[in-house]
Parts: structure tokens; sequence; C-alpha cells
């Protein structure tokens, strides 16, 4: 079977049980309006599609350890990296002000909408109800993610290691979002090792690397292959940011779901920022430095932004680095064979590398 053919199947799996778990929750709160307001931004917002990379993560990692690919208690553990990736979305769509996610309304939107719509408050008094409520809604994902866990069929002390790979990954990953906001003051420039150092620890152990060790921990693998694991995902979590902050630039709302520019609009400094801060003329610079953190940059604005970082060879100079990252994944993943992982696991892996160098969302 080919990666995307793997792929689907693993998302179709995971729908499945997602789906199941909301709506046995869901059930519970049909007939109390304000619960069902939030019960239904809940389901809404998890179940609008996703690319199911976390769980993946946590699925193919148990198997490739174990070597048993129909093992069905993996999903229900592995759906709590649904929900904990859940919770982190709505803080971000609050943060960043956004109001789309995945071609919708964000949690606070929708939210806000439901007030205005059934109590007919005025809009700022709805919004201020949605971006309130939108807390309670990702503290509730999180819940959710940690009673996957620990409902699961596996052992104690296995459910007890994945719990604590779960939990200090979410230390680590509001660490890293904190630290992409102190990096997006005005006053505060970034350097390289800075920013990769605030994508470890937002975006890997986000998306790659502690969910692939709780697959691991319910595994109940050798330590040589957790660290040959960690030595693969880091890499490949560091590509895949890189490639979002190029789509971010080059992709179009419709591919991403959510408006394209932010990261200029927010004046973050990327990879690519960095580099044309060194590399840019004057006039390029001055061109460019208009539009960070200006949130009134135009579509217009945004193709100037992109001729620059092109002329400046800095988003050639981002690819470059997304591919050595993911070079480097390549040949981690011949390390990790080599522990005893799967080599069907080996090959999703290697067509995974090859999916996140060329997504468009």
């Amino acid at each position: 079977m080919d990666f995307i053919s793997s792929l689907k199947t693993y998302q179709r799996a995971i729908e499945r049980c997602l789906v199941e778990f909301i709506e046995g929750k869901r059930a519970n709160y049909k007939d109390r309006e304000v619960e069902r307001w939030v019960y239904d931004v809940l389901g809404d917002f998890v179940l609008r599609g996703g690319k199911r990379v976390r769980a993946i993560m946590g699925v193919t990692a148990y198997e490739g350890a174990t070597g048993i690919f129909d093992d069905e208690r993996i999903y229900i553990p592995a759906s709590a990296l649904e929900f904990l990736d859940a919770y982190f979305l709505v803080q971000d769509d609050v943060i960043d002000s956004s109001d789309l996610r995945r071609g919708k309304d964000a949690a606070h939107v929708m939210l806000s909408k439901y007030a205005q719509n059934v109590t007919g408050v005025d809009p700022l008094e709805g919004d201020a109800f949605g971006l309130n409520v939108a807390i309670g809604v990702g503290d509730i994902f999180n819940a959710w993610g940690i009673e996957c866990i620990l409902a699961s069929e596996f052992e104690a002390d296995r459910k007890l290691a994945a719990l604590g790979t779960y939990n200090s990954g979410c230390e680590v990953i509001c660490r890293g979002e904190i630290k992409d906001i102190y990096l997006g003051l005005s006053t505060v420039t970034a350097t390289e090792e800075e920013y990769i150092d605030m994508i470890r620890e937002k975006t890997v152990y986000y998306v790659t690397r502690n969910q692939a060790l709780m697959g691991l921990d319910l595994a109940g693998a050798p330590d040589a292959m957790r660290e040959a694991m960690i030595a693969m995902t880091e890499p490949l979590g560091l590509a895949f940011q890189i490639r979002d902050d190029i789509l971010d630039l080059l992709s179009t709302e419709e591919e991403l779901g959510k408006p394209i520019g932010t990261d200029i609009r927010e004046g973050k400094d990327t990879v690519m920022i960095i580099h044309a801060r060194n590399s840019a003329s004057g006039g390029q610079w001055a061109a460019l430095e208009k539009m960070l953190g200006n949130p009134d940059t135009t579509d217009l604005d945004m193709a100037r932004a992109r001729d620059i970082l092109a002329d400046t060879g800095s988003l050639e100079y981002a690819q470059r680095l997304m591919d050595r990252y993911l070079a480097e994944t390549n040949e981690a993943l011949t390390v990790l064979n080599a522990t005893g992982f799967a080599d069907e696991t080996i090959e999703f892996y290697r067509g995974m590398v090859d999916f996140i160098g060329k997504r468009r969302h």
C-alpha cells in the first residue's frame, strides 16, 4: 500500500474513534442549552478535518515497536493527541486573533455567534463571551486527552508512562508558545538559533516527537529505540514547521483553510525574515519592515513581500534548510530500523518525509 492510501486508512480509523468518543460526551448534555453550545463547538472543531499526523505518529510508533498492526487498543490513547492539538489550536486562534480554522469559524467565533444569535447580545459582548468561553473549551480538550490515555486498555505502568510524556510535552509546548510570543515583540530581533530553539519546543514536541514517544511508552519499547525515535522525529518536526512558514507565503487561503501572510502581519521572525534581514538591500528591507507587525498589510503588499524574499534568496534558503532536516530524518530512519523497528513502518515514515516536503496545506 502506498503512503497516501496508508495515511487515509489511518485517518479513517482515527476519525471513527474521535466520533465515538465525542458523541458519547455530547449525549450527556443534549437537553442543557449552554452545555449543548459548548459541546457542539467541541465536536465541530475537532471533526472538521485535519491530517491527523499527531495521532498517526502515536499509532505507527506503537506498531513499529511491537510489529503488531491490528491492535485496536492503540487508537483510544492516540486520539488524546488530536484533542491536545485542538486544545492548542483554540488557544492559538485566540492569541493570533484569527477568525478562521480549517476554512471555518474559529472556536471563539462560533461561540460569539451562539451568544449573539440566541441571547441577542451586541457583537462586542458576544465577542468577549466567545473569547472567554474558548479558554474553557481548550481546557476540556486537554481533559479529554488525559481521559483517553487513562481509559485505554493498556497496563497501568505503560499508561502512566504515556501520561507522563503527554504532560511533559504540554509544558514544553507552552514554553515554546511563550517564546514565540516574546520573539514577536516589536523590540525583539530573533537570531536563527533562537528561532530554531523556539520551534523545537513549540512544533517538534507538538507534532512528531512526543506523539511517537507516547506510542513507544505504550509498546514498552527499549531505550535504544526511544533514542533513535527522538533523533528521527526532531528534524522531521523542524522541517514540518519550516514548510508551514513557506506555505504561509506561497499557499492560498483556500488550501490552508486560514488566512495567509499571518506571520508577516504578526511581525514574526521566521527563518526567511531572519535571512532577509541580513541579505536584503536597504530599500528591500525598508519595504519589508513596513509590513512586519502591520495587520493592515494588504494582499498586494504580501505579493511584494514574496518577491523580496525570493529576490534575496530567503525563500530558497528556507527550502534548503527544510531539505537538510528531511535528509537528516531519512538518515535517522536507518538507525531506527536497526533497533528492531518494523520495516513496514519505516517505509511509511519515508513516505511521510516526502509528503511533508511537498505538502500544500
